[in-house]
């Protein structure tokens, strides 16, 4: 299974010409790793994925290795971006775009499972993998 680790990283928003926001130049906006400010080349920034003004980026640091999924948004005349540490690859994030958003009613249930069974779920964790 795997773990998003939840940082998030706001970048400057920056007033930008539509004409310029295409995929070729909305990469170059991913210019450095957030984690050790390397300097990303092109072939480690890959777009994963675009619906309407927004696009998704994966990016692999050859520095230090962590990964970010980065949302690229247009919105009139200037541009925003957020960017998630991620342990995923490209074709994980590839494979994970269009799978169905989770709902606020999957995170009350979810929440009142861990609420419920928090005893059970932490021993399940701690508990050494067996392989049959």
């Amino acid at each position: 299974m795997r773990v998003l680790v939840l940082m998030f990283f706001c970048f400057n928003v920056l007033v930008i010409p539509f004409s310029y926001m295409n995929s070729a130049h909305s990469s170059k906006l991913l210019a450095n790793c957030p984690m050790c400010q390397s300097t990303y080349e092109d072939k480690e920034v890959r777009l994963v994925g675009e619906r309407g003004a927004t696009r998704l980026f994966h990016c692999t640091c050859r520095s230090c290795g962590n990964a970010m999924l980065a949302i690229i948004l247009e919105t009139r005349g200037s541009i925003s971006s957020v960017g998630l540490v991620t342990d995923l690859e490209p074709q994980d994030a590839i494979r994970f775009k269009d799978l169905v958003a989770i709902s606020s009613n999957d995170c009350i249930q979810t929440h009142r499972l861990l609420k419920d069974k928090s005893k059970d779920f932490c021993q399940a964790l701690l508990s050494p993998i067996t392989h049959n």
